[in-house]
Formats: C-alpha cells, structure tokens, sequence
C-alpha cells in the first residue's frame, strides 16, 4: 500500500460508503481532500445528461483543488469503494503542504493525460479492454482464490469510464465472455487470460 505522506495541516477524517456522493457540482469549495483509503471518482455531466468519467482518485491523491481559489465545485466526486478521506482547511496549508499537493496533481495530470489516450484511440472494444485492465491496477482489483484478477465494476462503470453506453459495453463484455478472456457476474469481471487482454487492448 502506498504510504501517505505526513501533512503538517491539521485535517479532518471522513468515512463514505460505497456509491456515496462527496460533493456536487455547484457545491462550494471549502476544504481540499486527500484519499486516505479507497477509490473515488471525479465526474462530469454533458449536456445530454451523461456521466463521463474525467479521473480516478487513490490514496495519497489530493482533490477538490477548487478551494484554493474559493470556487463553486465543478465535478461530482463519488467514492467508488468504502473510503476515509482528509478534509484540510487551505487556509491553513502551508509552504511545504502545498509542494505535497502540487507534486500529487502533477502525477495526476500525467494519469489524466494517459487517460484520455485510452479514450481517444482505438475502438470500444480496445478501449472497455484498456480500462478493465486499468481498474485492476486500484482498489477495485483484487485477486480471488483461483489467482485470477477480479475487478469490481459493473456495466455502467465501464460505459462511462469509456465514453459509451451500457448497451455497448454489455455486447462487447458478451463477445470477451463467449471467447474465453474474462467470467462476469453481478458487479465483478474476472480476467482469465490478461496476457492475451493486453494484446487486445494495444490493437494486437
């Protein structure tokens, strides 16, 4: 686990369950969070009223960066697993706190921009492949008693983690199914042949 760096600010802990919602567009910015534990995940709404995901958040990532500058929120942050997070007053960060906070959102950055190459290039199919494999690398991912990775996400996760719809999500996860690649159940994907997943996820 990556361990947390130690913040001279003084910070409040906050617990959320699974699916519950952090903040709202609109709310305002208060506070500056760290994950402690967990993932959550920052979204937007397009104007046809669906939600893309815009980035993934695990611990030792700072977020809600909008308070620095006294803003309204302008994303959804939801916690897609059981999580603790700090909530940290930025009137009280300091020089060496804001150095912590700037190098996160800058490894973030590279994420995002990593992100939107798996977004923008290659078909659905490459693309639902690229983000199951890009979930098992978070606290969604877990190994299961037969040593095959197990990803927590359902149908909708992955249409909007991929720009699509659950409709064309389903059939692509129905083709991976009926060749062998991965098992799926309620809410869990288990990849049974990753090496040859990669492949496709590179256009191989």
């Amino acid at each position: 686990m990556k361990e947390i760096a130690h913040l001279e600010a003084p910070s409040q802990t906050l617990k959320f369950q699974r699916k519950q919602t952090l903040y709202l567009n609109g709310d305002p910015a208060q506070s500056v969070y760290r994950v402690r534990d967990g993932l959550i995940r920052i979204t937007r709404m397009t104007p046809e009223g669906r939600t893309l995901t815009v980035r993934h958040l695990m611990p030792g990532d700072f977020f809600g960066e909008e308070a620095f500058i006294n803003s309204q929120r302008e994303e959804i942050a939801e916690a897609l697993t059981q999580a603790q997070i700090e909530a940290i007053d930025p009137q009280r960060i300091n020089h060496t706190d804001l150095i912590k906070i700037t190098r996160s959102l800058s490894q973030q950055m590279q994420r995002l921009m990593d992100y939107e190459y798996h977004l923008q290039t290659g078909d659905l199919r490459q693309r639902v492949t690229r983000y199951l494999l890009k979930l098992a690398d978070t606290p969604l991912g877990a190994i299961n008693d037969e040593g095959f990775m197990v990803i927590a996400a359902t149908h909708e996760l992955l249409a909007e983690g991929t720009a699509s719809t659950r409709e064309s999500v389903s059939k692509i996860i129905t083709e991976l199914r009926a060749e062998g690649l991965i098992e799926s159940g309620y809410r869990s994907i288990v990849l049974l042949r990753p090496s040859e997943l990669a492949e496709l996820a590179e256009g191989f």
